[in-house]
């Protein structure tokens, strides 16, 4: 998403998804189940395929942005699955969806995000497994790796 107002922003960042990107955790969280989600990002298995491509792209020197739908109560929950991965120091940025935002599509909460996000990161790249946030991201200028190739 290349915004040429704003000459500062010239590191380019890629915006991360976690569940079904970089661990096997199906997406369905809610407040209804926020202790059943916190139970299985602890055991969620990392994806090989979407942690290699991380670390590639932290190696070219790519700020790495973490956006998730995943609610505020999980923060805590998904930073111990990123150090038990070890990829906790690769994160730039970590953005869970806030408590206002509960009963919002996750496809327009990251569309919401991603525009506030673009004030500060020139964001070029993105790593994703759902289609409704691919087609966002991809509208909004974004080259998106479909995650769902390394399932």
């Amino acid at each position: 998403m290349n915004n040429n107002n704003n000459t500062k922003k010239a590191v380019k960042a890629v915006l991360v998804d976690i569940d079904g990107t970089l661990v096997t955790v199906t997406p369905n969280w809610s407040l209804a189940r926020t202790s059943e989600w916190n139970t299985e990002t602890v055991q969620a298995e990392g994806l090989e395929g979407g942690i290699a491509m991380l670390r590639a792209f932290h190696m070219m020197g790519y700020k790495l942005v973490f956006l998730t739908s995943r609610g505020q109560s999980c923060k805590v929950y998904t930073w111990m699955k990123l150090r038990e991965l070890r990829i906790d120091h690769m994160v730039d940025s970590m953005w869970h969806r806030p408590a206002k935002w509960d009963g919002i599509a996750p496809h327009e909460y990251k569309a919401m995000m991603i525009t506030q996000l673009a004030k500060r990161f020139n964001i070029v790249w993105a790593m994703e497994d759902e289609d409704k946030n691919i087609d966002v991201m991809r509208a909004l200028g974004i080259h998106v790796i479909d995650a769902k190739v390394w399932h």
